[in-house]
């Protein structure tokens, strides 16, 4: 430490020697170099804290004791301290110039010498105390700072402005406004601990906001023997595996003229690369694990971005401002591919990791940064490029089989890890078939279960759909002996790991309904819907022929899927996937019925005698219960005792249809009616059910064609011809209306006549309307309602009268038309 006096003639001398000077051409000149450095160069506000914890790592160059930096700031100014190196009369120096006395060869950072004027983007008079030293440089001091390079004259401060620890190096910088306070605080609350990944003296930053009174510290706890650095950011740690590497500067290099002018003396350098943990020490790369774009020169670079998920360390020549990255300088050139080859050392280290070798192929994807100078001309082809070839063409990938083997030779089982063992297990696939079969090419593996997969190269997917699309192997299998046993075990192992999918908000379980995935006896392989499944034991001999006839004509499943399961649970459990899942249907009695049974008594088919029919059609009702398809034809035995097609016939009183048309069935000439010999099990309302759906399905009516007009015009003329005489039939004359009678006097009267099942209006319309005017008082309506079981009649004379029916159509309500019973 220099004495008060000795540093104040320093300081003097220093200031006089720069103001000696003033009269030459060099003054007006370093004026403005000196605005463009502390206004232009440094872009951010905040930078002079970079530049600041850099000077105090030179500052503890070769000292034992940790380095310790604290940031205080407030709403007026930021104290910075560390317990570095004291300045020296030569520090002063530089800090009065935008020169430098530091020694790079001998590992100091700083090397422009002009750093420390960054502090000028938010101060016009800085303070600094170190080593007996304490002055300032101070705009306000000058009556024309503006001709005055004041940046760079000290003027000795007798007091300071407030306590000063003398142990330490103090920079006091207030601020020329206080509205930089809001935006120092948000930068300063950026620093993490990434900040000083690679620094090798400072231990602990302290950052203190006193206006809140809060604080918090980024602590280095140092590096263990396996190369990991614990890092702590107020209590909470974060660890990093190092990978370092010395390098001998080439000639090449040498050579260069950027070389010569900041690294002349050089030999060589270390560089560095870290890759971020988690709190169970597994590999978590995230670009956010070092600031800005990962790029370091000691401390982060701010706009350098290098793409990588892993922060870089090495002693790139940047940009005055420490912003960019130099990237036409041949020295970073040679840093950047020292970098890719340590990078293909970590790779080594990682595989030879027990954890680390299934995790590190993320860590080497980048991000892609299209238009940035630095990226295009620099990090993509020195470093990007070549270490994404070197992945995708080194074994590095872990396969199942605990081998090696390049990304594109390797595929995805995107099974469960229990389905993809059961899958061995289970004799389905060996595990070496896995990946060939399901990728579709020789040679391939299987990708080990436990690698994280890198997103930007995704490995090739393969999963039970690729199995059972692979028809040339599912044909092979089943030419196989052991072809029952084998595709008994798919079933199973498909039934005990379901496939899910998605459609919108629902999940729903895959089915195979169009794969050719099942087994038949004659050793094909079909879709489900096509294969039957024997499911009946009939003990009538004509159905065990008919099931036996079917059995012959259609694919049935192979016998040996469920003849050799001697366990009942698993039988179960094949069947129930073989039927829900691939559409296998079942012969039983019902498909033996409907596909054998039922074609017998299809007016389609040749008619049946009337027992092969009564006997046909008991058979299909016992067995079918009424489930028989829509729009079919049966033929029927009537009670006549003949054989007609259903639609000629209508259900017997016996079997209680809705409307009985057996009691007046002389109302309706040439109507047939069910014979009442189908009734074997009795008349019991649920067993006549179903005959009537049976009947129904099959095309018995339920009323006869015209049934109503012709019941009704049959019941009128008897009722009719009891009161008139020469009761005649004439509508086949279109007069508008039905029947001609004459009373007993000889008027001639005519009568349209309308039936109904249900009481509803009449309406009278084209010639029907005509007749009604024509004829008045000598036309009536006759109305018989309630057919076919309780017929009643009601005959309205002149239904046109005006107040009886409403023209355009001639409606007659029905409270008209009830008015007029007859007799």
């Amino acid at each position: 430490m220099v004495n008060p006096r000795e540093a104040k003639r320093i300081v003097e001398r220093v200031q006089k020697g720069i103001e000696a000077s003033k009269d030459t051409p060099i003054w007006p000149h370093y004026i403005n170099s000196l605005n463009l450095i502390s206004q232009v160069v440094f872009v951010r506000a905040s930078g002079f804290v970079l530049e600041l914890i850099q000077n105090a790592e030179d500052a503890g160059l070769g000292l034992d004791e940790p380095g310790v930096f604290e940031i205080r700031l407030n709403k007026y100014r930021m104290k910075v301290t560390h317990n570095g190196r004291p300045f020296s009369e030569n520090d002063v120096k530089d800090l009065c110039g935008i020169g430098s006395s530091k020694k790079p060869e001998k590992g100091m950072l700083g090397y422009l010498g002009i750093g420390f004027k960054s502090v000028f983007k938010v101060t016009d008079c800085p303070e600094i105390y170190s080593g007996g030293f304490q002055f300032k440089f101070d705009r306000s001091y000058w009556k024309n700072p503006i001709k005055t390079p004041w940046h760079v004259l000290p003027i000795w401060i007798d007091r300071p402005s407030e306590t000063i620890d003398c142990d330490e190096t103090t920079f006091i910088i207030p601020y020329r406004e206080e509205a930089y306070y809001p935006g120092l605080l948000e930068e300063v609350r950026k620093l993490k601990t990434e900040l000083y990944l690679f620094l090798r003296w400072l231990k602990t930053i302290s950052i203190v906001d006193e206006v809140s009174e809060v604080s918090w510290v980024l602590e280095n706890m140092g590096e263990n023997e396996e190369g990991i650095t614990a890092l702590k950011h107020d209590g909470q740690q974060q660890k990093f595996k190092f990978f370092r590497r010395v390098c001998q500067v080439p000639d090449w290099v040498k050579h260069d003229r950027l070389t010569q002018q900041y690294r002349v003396n050089v030999t060589q350098r270390e560089i560095a690369i870290a890759f971020a943990l988690d709190h169970e020490g597994n590999l978590s790369p995230w670009e956010a694990g070092a600031m800005y774009g990962g790029v370091y020169s000691f401390l982060p670079l701010g706009e350098a971005k290098s793409g990588a998920k892993f922060p870089i360390q090495a002693d790139f020549l940047v940009q005055p401002g420490r912003e960019e990255i130099n990237f036409e300088a041949r020295w970073n050139h040679w840093l950047l591919e020292e970098v890719t080859e340590l990078c293909k050392e970590a790779v080594d280290c990682f595989k030879k990791h027990d954890t680390w070798k299934y995790q590190f192929l993320p860590a080497f994807e980048f991000t892609k940064y299209a238009k940035v100078e630095c990226y295009e001309k620099l990090f993509r082809p020195k470093l990007v490029e070549p270490l994404e070839n070197f992945i995708q063409t080194d074994d590095c990938t872990p396969t199942a089989g605990e081998g090696w083997a390049k990304p594109k030779e390797v595929v995805k089982l995107s099974e469960d890890i229990e389905a993809s063992k059961d899958l061995v297990a289970m004799g389905i696939l060996k595990e070496d078939e896995i990946a060939p079969l399901l990728g579709g090419q020789p040679g391939l593996k299987l990708v080990h279960p436990n690698v994280k997969e890198p997103l930007s190269v995704p490995f090739k997917k393969v999963s039970r759909s690729d199995l059972l699309a692979n028809e040339s192997f599912l044909e092979h299998k089943a030419k196989e002996s052991s072809a029952p046993d084998w595709f008994r075990n798919l079933y199973l192992w498909l039934a005990k790991y379901p496939s899910y999918y998605k459609s919108g908000k629902s999940k729903y379980v895959e089915r195979y309904h169009d794969v050719k995935l099942v087994l038949s006896s004659t050793g094909e392989i079909l879709t489900g819907g096509k294969v039957w499944l024997p499911d009946i034991t009939p003990p009538d001999p004509m159905l065990k022929d008919l099931t036996e006839t079917l059995q012959k004509s259609k694919p049935m499943l192979h016998p040996g899927i469920l003849g050799n399961v001697k366990n009942e649970e698993e039988k179960k459990e094949v069947r129930g996937f073989l039927m829900g899942f691939t559409g296998v249907q079942a012969l039983d009695s019902k498909t033996v019925c409907k596909e054998a049974l039922l074609p017998r008594i299809l007016t389609s088919a040749s008619q049946p005698t009337p027992n092969e029919l009564l006997k046909y059609a008991i058979y299909c009702q016992q067995i079918l219960e009424g489930d028989v398809e829509s729009g079919l034809e049966f033929w029927v035995l009537t009670k006549q005792g003949d054989v007609r097609a259903a639609k000629e016939t209508l259900l017997p009183k016996e079997l209680k249809p809705t409307e009985d048309w057996e009691t007046n069935r002389k109302y309706v000439p040439g109507i047939s009616f069910v014979s009442t010999s189908y009734l074997v099990d009795g008349t019991a309302d649920e067993e006549l059910e179903t005959w009537r759906q049976f009947f129904y399905a099959g095309g018995v009516n339920e009323k006869p064609n015209n049934g109503v007009e012709v019941f009704a015009e049959n019941w009128a003329k008897e009722k009719l011809e009891s009161v008139y005489k020469n009761v005649i039939h004439v509508d086949k004359l279109k007069f508008g209306y039905d029947m001609e009678a004459e009373t007993q006097t000889g008027e001639k009267i005519r009568i349209e006549v309308k039936g109904q099942s249900h009481e509803q209006d009449v309406e009278l319309k084209d010639n029907e309307l005509d007749a009604a005017d024509m004829y008045k008082d000598s036309f009536y309506l006759c109305v018989v309602s309630s057919i076919p079981e309780t017929p009643t009649m009601h005959l309205v004379k002149n239904p046109a009268t005006p107040g009886v029916g409403k023209k355009d159509k001639l409606t007659i309500p029905v409270n008209i038309w009830k008015q007029a019973k007859w007799p």
